[in-house]
C-alpha cells in the first residue's frame, strides 16, 4: 500500500536562500533564507517516470549551487515509498534515495546543506540532503 510522505520541516544549513517549487501544486514557492527553517505541510509528490518531471519539487539553493529534483518514487523499490533526488537535469532511472529516513511515507524533516571543495583547482559545490 502507497503511503505519502510529508515534509513538516525544512532545515536549511546553509548561509543562502533556499528557493522550492512544488511542481505538482501549480509551481508553489517556499523561501528559507539562510540558517532558517520553515515548518508546514509539503505532500512529496509521487512520480512513476521521466514523463513526469513536472510532479517534481525543484530545490535551488542560490549562490550558483545548482538544484535538486526530489519525488517519492511510485515504482522503485516496490511498496517502500522511497523518497528520491536528483542534482542537475531530471532522470527518473539515475535518480537515488535520499539518506535517512526516506521510506514508508508519514512525516519527516528534510535537512540541505552545501558541501563545498576544491577540484583540479576550482572551487565545487555540492547539494547534500538529508530526512530525518
Amino acid at each position: 500500500m502507497a503511503s505519502k510522505t510529508y515534509i513538516k520541516t525544512i532545515e536549511n544549513k546553509t548561509e543562502d536562500t533556499i528557493v522550492i517549487e512544488n511542481g505538482e501544486d501549480g509551481n508553489k514557492r517556499i523561501e528559507i533564507i539562510g540558517f532558517n527553517n520553515w515548518s508546514g505541510d509539503l505532500v512529496v509528490p509521487w512520480i512513476g517516470g521521466q514523463e513526469e518531471v513536472w510532479k517534481a519539487l525543484k530545490i535551488y539553493v542560490t549562490g550558483g549551487h545548482g538544484n535538486v529534483w526530489v519525488f517519492q518514487d511510485y515504482w522503485y523499490p516496490a511498496h517502500e515509498n522511497a523518497i528520491k533526488y536528483c542534482v542537475g537535469k531530471f532522470s527518473y532511472k539515475d535518480a537515488k534515495e535520499i539518506p535517512g529516513n526516506n521510506r514508508g511515507g508519514g512525516n519527516k524533516r528534510l535537512l540541505i546543506n552545501v558541501e563545498d571543495f576544491e577540484e583540479n583547482g576550482k572551487q565545487t559545490y555540492v547539494i547534500k540532503l538529508e530526512i530525518a
